[in-house]
């Protein structure tokens, strides 16, 4: 066990140090600081476990997720963050440590967690409680229960990271979206996933990709009800699960809108605000 923890604690001491380093310091820590919204005071510090090792294709946008949370965690009080890549992680002892895991841009995830007592103990994690904050490539490769958690699993991006797309947001009275863009839909410029396993009688939809826009309408996807979640709650068992497709691009890390989506999606997966987490049918 000595031997597990080890690289458990250099990760989050180095990662720990790059994080407090000043704003000033770090262009890219200052954008997302400058763009993070305001909240009330938490009812308590909550831990998190920010879990960023890839299993296949590495984002360019990790680093500047870590500094996402390491920002978000610091203005806003509501959590500590723990940054590693070891899976010790997850075993049960240790993962009742933490209120939440952010799964930033793990793809094929399912090559990682080969043990089938390392799944069941994330699984039970989230549904005897725990948190799940899972950006873009964390919907990338799970195993059955991993994608019944999180809500789908990934089948292609035809809306490209260089593209334009129309964004819907599909609930626009719901806390965690009211202040996205005034509640109305938008243009971002990221890439946005299909999903197979994706079935939004099992979750709420917040956004989705607006296949009214002309910019979404210049690619297809695969599905035939052209019903393409882009960020969504729910909840399993009593865990609390947030998804957002967004995430490729570093630019959306720093985008004020996007941060206000993710901010309370914090504050939802962390028990600090309750929120309609039942299905709506596709406007």
């Amino acid at each position: 066990m000595k031997k597990s923890l080890i690289p458990t604690l250099m990760t989050t001491f180095a990662v720990g140090l790059f994080a407090a380093s000043s704003v000033k310091d770090d262009p890219e820590r200052k954008l997302v600081w400058d763009a993070l919204p305001s909240i009330e005071k938490p009812a308590k510090k909550h831990h998190v476990l920010c879990f960023s090792k890839p299993y296949g294709f590495r984002h360019d946008s990790i680093p500047t997720g870590e500094k996402m949370l390491s920002a978000m965690a610091e203005k806003t009080g509501m959590f500590e963050v723990t940054f590693s890549e070891d899976l010790s992680n997850f075993q049960p002892e240790n993962i009742k440590k933490f209120d939440a895991i952010c799964f930033n841009n793990n793809t094929h995830i399912q090559k990682g967690f080969t043990e089938g007592a390392l799944r069941e103990s994330l699984i039970n994690y989230v549904k005897n409680g725990g948190g799940i904050f899972a950006i873009h490539s964390a919907t990338d490769g799970g195993w059955p229960e991993y994608t019944e958690m999180i809500g789908g699993n990934f089948d292609g991006h035809p809306w490209g990271a260089g593209g334009t797309w129309g964004i819907a947001n599909e609930d626009p009275q719901h806390p965690i979206v009211r202040g996205v863009h005034g509640g109305k839909n938008f243009l971002l410029k990221d890439e946005l996933y299909q999903y197979k396993g994706f079935d939004r009688s099992s979750c709420r939809v917040l956004l989705a990709i607006d296949m009214k826009s002309p910019e979404s309408l210049t690619r297809k996807g695969k599905r035939a009800d052209q019903d393409y979640g882009l960020a969504w709650i729910k909840k399993y068992g009593q865990g609390r699960v947030f998804v957002s497709s967004l995430g490729h691009n570093k630019e959306v890390f720093w985008n004020p809108e996007i941060l206000k989506m993710w901010t309370e999606g914090f504050r939802f997966v962390l028990g600090e605000i309750d929120v309609a987490t039942e299905s709506i049918k596709k406007p």
